[in-house]
């Protein structure tokens, strides 16, 4: 069943490949020899910390509460977990296209990346407090009755490929390369947005899978609760 209250949003509409051609600055960032300049370090921090999250979010969880929904036109926490896992999926290969793109054109940046207006109101969007709920496409929408020790490390794998993307990202301009939105018309996010956004988009859902978890509704604990996933290896 789609989610009425998933808030996914604009976010569902942003994949597809890297855009045009274009020139620019070729020197070779300093940060490039020494480590990651600290917005890359901002992003890898993120990703690491929504693996976290989502590890605390399902510490104990029995599979009847990590499947539990509110009411049927709300995602349980399986569900938030599962629809960040396709996202995701969707998006790697997408990321390694786009990074591949900036070093075929050899793009460099010495200074901070860049972040359009659109994108930071895009992302200012998309972090929570929801503001605006939409429906999620229906490819989009993770089944129901997940297991927690599939689902949980999936997610966690997931944040470690976006945090190891970000480092291989290392001394590139990744404001250069665009993203082509799906059917959209006239804007298109360049790498380092996108990235912003998804590390926003799973504090969303990450969020909302929370307030499941804090709902008072929210079955009692059987005695043998499903085991969580180790923690994510850096």
């Amino acid at each position: 069943m789609v989610n009425k209250e998933s808030g996914a949003g604009d976010f569902d509409a942003l994949f597809g490949r890297p855009g045009r051609r274009s020139t620019g600055d070729t020197s070779l960032p300093k940060a490039a020899a020494g480590g990651l300049t600290p917005e890359l370090n901002g992003l890898v921090r993120q990703f690491e910390d929504a693996g976290r999250g989502a590890e605390r979010i399902a510490r104990g969880l029995s599979e009847r509460q990590f499947n539990w929904r509110f009411s049927s036109g709300r995602w349980s926490i399986a569900e938030c977990f599962g629809h960040l896992n396709i996202i995701g999926s969707q998006l790697l290969p997408l990321i390694d296209a786009a990074i591949g793109d900036a070093r075929r054109h050899a793009w460099y940046r010495q200074g901070p990346l860049r972040v359009g207006f659109v994108g930071r109101r895009l992302i200012a969007a998309t972090e929570p407090p929801v503001r605006s709920k939409r429906r999620a496409r229906p490819e989009h929408v993770a089944t129901g009755d997940q297991a927690v020790d599939v689902v949980l490390p999936a997610l966690l794998d997931l944040n470690r490929q976006f945090a190891a993307r970000v480092r291989a990202a290392s001394g590139l301009d990744i404001s250069r390369p665009k993203v082509a939105a799906f059917g959209a018309r006239v804007f298109r996010p360049n790498l380092y947005e996108l990235l912003l956004v998804i590390a926003a988009h799973e504090r969303r859902h990450l969020s909302q899978a929370q307030a499941v978890k804090d709902d008072p509704g929210l079955p009692r604990r059987a005695a043998t609760a499903a085991p969580a996933s180790p923690r994510a290896q850096r």
